[in-house]
């Protein structure tokens, strides 16, 4: 949420004419049916069955900017951890998770989906593992307790705490899939509606702040979400950030290779057609302004 941050506290939502009021903690279900309401106009998220679902049940949201990547060079979104006593000597490959205990998120299928890709990859399946669904926040301790030798990662954040955490980098699916588009911008039907140089000017406003970001300036959000979680502002500060996008484009491509196989899990229609969860008016509109 940095580049977010960068541009809230740098005022660019307030230069583009917007009080942005916000609202936290709030996961992709929860924010669905407050965004075709009009209780919420924007929300940050990732890509999953509720947003396709309720597109195909008629919901005014769609997507309309690309927002995070994975990337090859940084991040661990996609990446598998293990605990150094399980793999004192590294984990390079899937086949050394035969019969391990894995942890994945348990509130998104996006993780078994990465986790599909990496077995298929290695001509595994999810048989040859014992997976176990757990909220993130218990994933670690899990992992810490010996009741897991491995988990897969959701967050891109984890690589300058790697040796603190005591933990090994497994196999990536950014290593598979470069550049996969994972979370994007959604509007609802507040912004949907109104007139297309608003949602433009949103858009405008937090690529400026994107791009600043990507430059190497830093939000104070940072220092106080380290202070909030024990974390170390320096080493974070110094990661990688190329798994940003920075004028937002969406890789339709990449929706549909994730929409078909939550079809093929049954957890969405296999009519879908990406494209119509998409909505370009707004960013094409930005790249105009001045």
């Amino acid at each position: 949420m940095c580049p977010f941050y960068l541009a809230y506290e740098s005022r660019y939502f307030a230069d583009a004419g917007f009080d942005v009021e916000l609202v936290k903690d709030i996961g992709m279900a929860q924010s669905i049916p407050l965004l075709a309401g009009g209780r919420l106009d924007a929300g940050f998220t990732g890509f999953g069955p509720s947003i396709v679902n309720a597109v195909s049940r008629g919901a005014r949201l769609r997507l309309v900017a690309g927002r995070e990547v994975l990337s090859p060079s940084c991040g661990t979104a996609g990446t598998i951890f293990g605990s150094r006593k399980a793999f004192p000597d590294g984990l390079r490959t899937m086949r050394q998770l035969r019969g391990a205990r894995l942890g994945i998120n348990s509130t998104t299928p996006q993780t078994e989906f990465y986790l599909d890709l990496l077995l298929q990859h290695e001509r595994m399946s999810q048989n040859d593992l014992v997976v176990r669904k757990m909220p993130t926040t218990e994933r670690l301790a899990a992992l810490r307790a010996g009741a897991l030798e491995a988990f897969l990662s959701t967050e891109a954040d984890l690589n300058p705490e790697l040796r603190q955490l005591g933990l090994v980098a497994g196999p990536t699916v950014a290593s598979l899939l470069p550049g996969f588009q994972y979370s994007y911008i959604v509007f609802g039907r507040t912004l949907l509606e109104g007139a297309v140089n608003a949602g433009a000017r949103f858009l405008r406003a937090y690529f400026r702040g994107a791009n600043d970001f990507l430059l190497g300036k830093t939000p104070r959000f940072l220092d106080d979400y380290c202070n909030q979680n024990g974390l170390d502002a320096k080493l974070l500060r110094a990661t990688c950030r190329a798994t940003f996008e920075r004028d937002g484009s969406i890789h339709l491509a990449d929706l549909r290779r994730y929409a078909q196989w939550l079809a093929a899990k049954g957890l969405c229609p296999a009519d879908v057609d990406a494209a119509a969860i998409v909505d370009t008016r707004f960013l094409d509109a930005a790249r105009t302004m001045k």
